[in-house]
């Protein structure tokens, strides 16, 4: 095999385009070459190129067979190993009885070919009007898909428009429509004040056709991000699950409160906001999070940003994350269910992965780290500790 060759698979293998055979290639050239054993724990590339050109120059000195040709090895083939192997290693887990990360094992897990098939999730979802009228907005064409009151909804793109109507706006104001965001599934909404809320999967939002009277309400379940417009005369409004209500005048925020969670967390981004639990109500500034235990507390922690809005980026960012709550949102993007097998309470995980990609490659990048796997059948899951 060939240094381009090897690299070809390298990448093919971190895509999650390797048939077996080619995983099978890779492992044994890998074994061949003595590149399996590397400490990958120093986060260091300098550190890690000298390290792979050394381990080269040993294997070449050990050749029986002098034909062999690694002397054309580089140090810019040596950095693109290095580079290569860094992606490789950029999910880490740690486990509280360890201090320093093990370096991966290159193995093909062979119980995971069938994710290949299960895609990402997409834009799609179900609009159910307030005469019960569905209408699946994946399959509808851009236009104006429903008038009612004087009120326009229009699909655009990716996203739906709500053009209320000054007339007959009370009527209008009563009259709630609902999107639905399935498994799989993202949606962005205009509101009728220019408020704009982008929904992710598993989630719906109630809405009016228009905003009347002295305030402007929504309903939510699951986990949206509002740009909300400024209004100071008409505060907006979220009814969150039924269990919270959070007021602002015009800012950038974030809500989570999926179905089954034990929590709802609001994390503001711009402006404030005030929340409303029970008899008591709290306001938070940019950079802080507000987490409602549903039980008697309401808690303002520090919000780490990057993480919390990483999905509307179309990205997972995973820090120190337990793999159950991991694999809620791998359920949920990629319509999947999940069973667990063993404990897995100590198997935590870092790393960033583009939501655009396979699971089968995801799946992957976490069994590198040789504390889990996974069995697939059909669209059920099955996380096993190692």
């Amino acid at each position: 095999m060939t240094e381009n060759q090897y690299l070809s698979l390298c990448e093919a293998y971190l895509q999650g385009t390797c048939t077996q055979e080619e995983e099978n290639l890779l492992i044994a050239y890998q074994q061949e070459k003595g590149l399996t054993d590397i400490d990958f724990s120093v986060h260091n590339n300098q550190i890690i190129k000298e390290t792979i050109k050394s381990r080269i120059q040993q294997s070449i000195k050990s050749q029986k067979k002098p034909l062999i040709k690694l002397r054309l090895f580089n140090w810019k083939v040596a950095a693109s190993i290095a580079a290569l192997f860094v992606v490789t290693t950029y999910f880490l887990v740690r486990n509280t009885n360890e201090s320093v990360t093990k370096a991966p094992k290159m193995v093909a897990k062979a119980e995971t070919k069938k994710a290949i098939e299960i895609l990402p999730g997409s834009t799609k979802a179900t609009l159910t009007l307030a005469d019960g009228k569905s209408i699946d907005l994946t399959s509808s064409k851009n236009g104006v898909i429903s008038t009612q009151n004087n009120s326009n909804i229009t699909k655009s793109g990716n996203g739906l428009v709500v053009s209320g109507s000054n007339n007959n706006s009370i009527t209008a104001a009563n009259t709630l429509n609902k999107i639905t965001i399935p498994r799989g599934g993202k949606y962005d909404v205009v509101l009728p004040d220019g408020t704009h809320v982008w929904l992710n999967s598993s989630s719906s939002l109630s809405f009016p056709n228009a905003f009347a009277g002295n305030e402007r309400k929504v309903f939510l379940t699951g986990e949206a991000y509002f740009e909300v417009a400024k209004n100071k005369e008409k505060p907006f409004k979220v009814d969150v699950a039924g269990k919270q209500v959070i007021e602002v005048l015009g800012t950038h925020f974030n809500v989570t409160a999926f179905e089954n969670d034990k929590f709802i967390e609001t994390t503001l981004l711009e402006g404030s906001v005030k929340i409303n639990y029970n008899k008591s109500n709290i306001k938070i500034i940019p950079g802080q999070m507000a987490v409602n235990n549903l039980k008697d507390n309401l808690k303002i922690i520090p919000a780490d940003v990057d993480e919390v809005m990483a999905w509307t980026n179309e990205m997972f960012v995973f820090k120190n994350e337990n793999i159950n709550s991991i694999m809620k949102k791998v359920s949920r993007w990629y319509d999947v269910d999940v069973d667990f097998k063993g404990d897995v309470s100590a198997i935590n995980f870092e790393g960033n992965y583009a939501r655009s990609k396979s699971l089968k490659s995801l799946l992957k990048n976490f069994e590198l780290t040789d504390k889990v796997h996974f069995k697939i059948e059909g669209r059920r899951i099955t996380v096993i500790a190692k």
